[in-house]
This record gives structure tokens, C-alpha cells and sequence, in this order.
């Protein structure tokens, strides 16, 4: 009894480090998922010759929830004259399923009990979140085109039905934020980690 009395002692002082160390364990897996997700847009934007798209959008309200990040390929080499709405909403039998996908409400990064979905707000573990700063429709919404040669130019949502997205050429080394979290209770726990997408010149993410 006292054998058992001791290793329930030690589980329970040992338990909250090694959450920790999962939760962290899973915020730098998504920082480095973020990165080879960068990686692959531009070397498929340079092996095609056709533009691609990043869209990341919010599955909650709390300022980036846990968040999907989306590429989707091209139907010539110009941001603008692709139509994005035809490309992301057409089915995946023509052709249309996104080129690559980060999602956070996967097990990967925040692993639900059996037959419910990760949340936001979740009591019993950390949340492994992503929202953006610095772009346009942070901190809930960001897209990014890249051209073949080396353009980078910003979307927001259009408002005529069936447009997809007005471009613009953002200022010479702006930068976009995505910005993981660890997070309690919807409050931040340790370190956020920062990626960085320049807007200046191929694109690029660093730490």
C-alpha cells in the first residue's frame, strides 16, 4: 500500500510536466508544419508556372480559434485572373481539393476524447490554436497569393457574388504573423510561437 500510495504520489506530481511537454511538443510540430506548408507553395508555384493560394480561416471567434490553413492551386500564373471562388468551392472530382492542408482540430495537434471534437475552451487539456496578425481580416482570416515570379500579393473576401477575392500588392516587407498558442481555458499558457511570411520578394518563413 504504501509502494502504491508513493508512485500515485509521483504520477500526479510528474503528470502536469508531461502534458506540458505534449502540448508544447505539438505548438512546435504546427510551427514546423507551417513552414514545410510555405515550402511546398513555392516550390509548386515555380514547378507549374501557376499561381497559388494560402487561405487560413478561423473555426471559432476567439481571435483565430483553432484554426485551418488551405492551399489551392492556380488555373494560369496571375493571382487575378484565376477564379479562386470556382476553385475552392468546385468538387474534388474536377480537380479542386486544396494542394496541401494544416488543420488544428486534428488529432495530431490537439487530440479530442473519444467521440467529441477539440474546442476552444476545453478544461481537461491544452489547446494547440492558431490565429494571424498584420493581414487583412486578422485576426480571423488571411490570404495570400503567390506568382510565379515571385509576386506575392494580399486577398480579402470580394463582395460581388462569385468574385473570390480582391488582390492587392502589400508595402515591400510587410509581414503576416501566424501565430500559435498554447492555451487553458481560452487563456494563453507559455510562449506563443511566431511564423513569419514576408511579403517581400519569394516568400519565406523564419522563426
Amino acid at each position: 500500500m504504501i509502494v502504491v500510495t508513493i508512485m500515485g504520489t509521483m504520477a500526479a506530481m510528474i503528470a502536469p510536466g508531461v502534458g506540458e511537454f505534449l502540448a508544447d511538443a505539438r505548438a512546435a510540430s504546427a510551427s514546423e508544419a507551417l513552414v514545410r506548408m510555405n515550402r511546398h507553395m513555392q516550390a509548386r508555384t515555380q514547378q507549374t508556372g501557376l499561381a497559388h493560394l494560402m487561405v487560413f480561416t478561423a473555426s471559432s471567434g476567439d481571435g483565430g480559434g483553432l484554426g485551418v490553413v488551405r492551399v489551392y492551386e492556380g488555373m494560369n500564373n496571375h493571382c487575378r485572373q484565376t477564379p479562386w471562388a470556382q476553385t475552392i468551392n468546385g468538387t474534388v472530382a474536377n480537380g479542386h481539393a486544396p494542394v496541401d492542408v494544416l488543420d488544428l482540430s486534428s488529432g495530431e495537434y490537439n487530440p479530442a476524447p473519444a467521440g467529441s471534437s477539440p474546442t476552444v475552451d476545453d478544461r481537461d487539456r491544452q489547446v494547440i490554436s492558431l490565429r494571424v496578425a498584420g493581414a487583412v481580416g486578422a485576426p480571423d482570416a488571411a490570404v495570400i497569393c503567390l506568382e510565379p515570379g515571385g509576386t506575392v500579393l494580399e486577398g480579402a473576401a470580394s463582395n460581388v457574388v462569385g468574385a473570390g477575392f480582391v488582390f492587392t500588392k502589400p508595402p515591400t516587407n510587410k509581414a503576416i504573423n501566424f501565430i500559435i498558442s498554447r492555451k487553458v481555458n481560452s487563456a494563453v499558457r507559455g510562449r506563443d510561437r511566431t511564423v513569419f511570411f514576408s511579403t517581400s520578394g519569394i516568400t519565406r518563413f523564419r522563426f
